[in-house]
This record gives C-alpha cells, structure tokens and sequence, in this order.
C-alpha cells in the first residue's frame, strides 16, 4: 500500500471501515433466527460499499461493479464450500482488490462462514465475468477449514 500525501497509509482507514461494518453485520446477524437471501445479499452489497467508500482501492472498478462481483464470489464460494463445512449458516466476504481487466473483473477476497463447529475463512482470487465467477482460487484456508478439506478429501486450495 502507497502512502498518500498525508503520508498516512490508506488501509488504516479501509481497516476501520470493514471493522465497524463487519461489527455491525454481526450484531444484526445475532439478532435473525435464520439468514435469508436478501439478508446476505444486503450484507454483501453493504460491505462492499464500505470497503469502496473508504478509497482505499488502487483498482477501478466501479461501486456497483464490486457489488455484483461480491454477489457472485459469495454465492460460488458457498457451492464450493458446502460439501466441506456442515451446516453453513451467517456468510460475510470482503472484496480487497478488484481491477477491470478485458471485460471481466477480476478481484481478490476473504470469504467468512459459520458452519456448525465454528467459523470458517477462506480467502482468494476470482474472475467474474457479468454475474457469474469464470474462476475462482482459494489461495489459503482457516485451520479448521483446511482440516475439513483434507478430511472430507475435497482440494481447495491451490497451495
């Protein structure tokens, strides 16, 4: 991260911004006995927008772009992870990065869910092309969601 003409370094800010939201998402997570579509797809496109809100992204992408990216990336990451984590529930992710490249956006992210022995993170690197992710790699996996992996004998992560 370049620091800016202040000389302060953007992600403190970015940092910030996704902690309160992410607190906030939580709270409000608490507080619903189960987790409907539009609840997710709010919380995406909520974070998302902080994560944008903040100018901490050297990428550009647009607002909604990040959006609809975030939308995807969560619901594939979802499929990918639902023969691994038991009894996924409450999901968050958070887009770092995201870059306009050749039609499609490619974008890196960090993918939280609560499964029935706690919470699972997953981060990676994907490539969306209108609505749906053309790739998609987990560069690296929470402990516990790498102990699944290996004992459920589904590779995912790359390294």
């Amino acid at each position: 991260m370049q620091p800016t003409a202040e000389g302060k370094a953007p992600s403190v800010r970015l940092e910030k911004s996704r902690t309160r939201v992410a607190y906030i998402l939580m709270r409000a997570c608490k507080m619903q006995k189960s987790v409907s579509p539009k609840w997710l797809i709010a919380s995406v496109a909520l974070m998302a927008s902080a994560t944008f809100a903040t100018h901490a992204l050297a990428g550009d992408c647009e607002d909604d772009d990040v959006t609809s990216a975030g939308k995807a990336i969560a619901s594939a990451a979802s499929t990918k992870l639902s023969s691994v984590v038991p009894g996924a529930g409450k999901q968050m992710i958070s887009i770092d990065e995201c870059t306009a490249a050749g039609g499609a956006l490619k974008a890196t992210f960090k993918y939280n869910v609560i499964g029935a022995d706690g919470l699972y993170w997953a981060q990676g690197e994907a490539k969306v092309a209108g609505k749906s992710v053309a790739d998609m790699k987990f560069t690296s996996l929470s402990p516990n969601l790498a102990a699944a992996s290996a004992k459920s004998g589904v590779k995912l992560a790359s390294n």
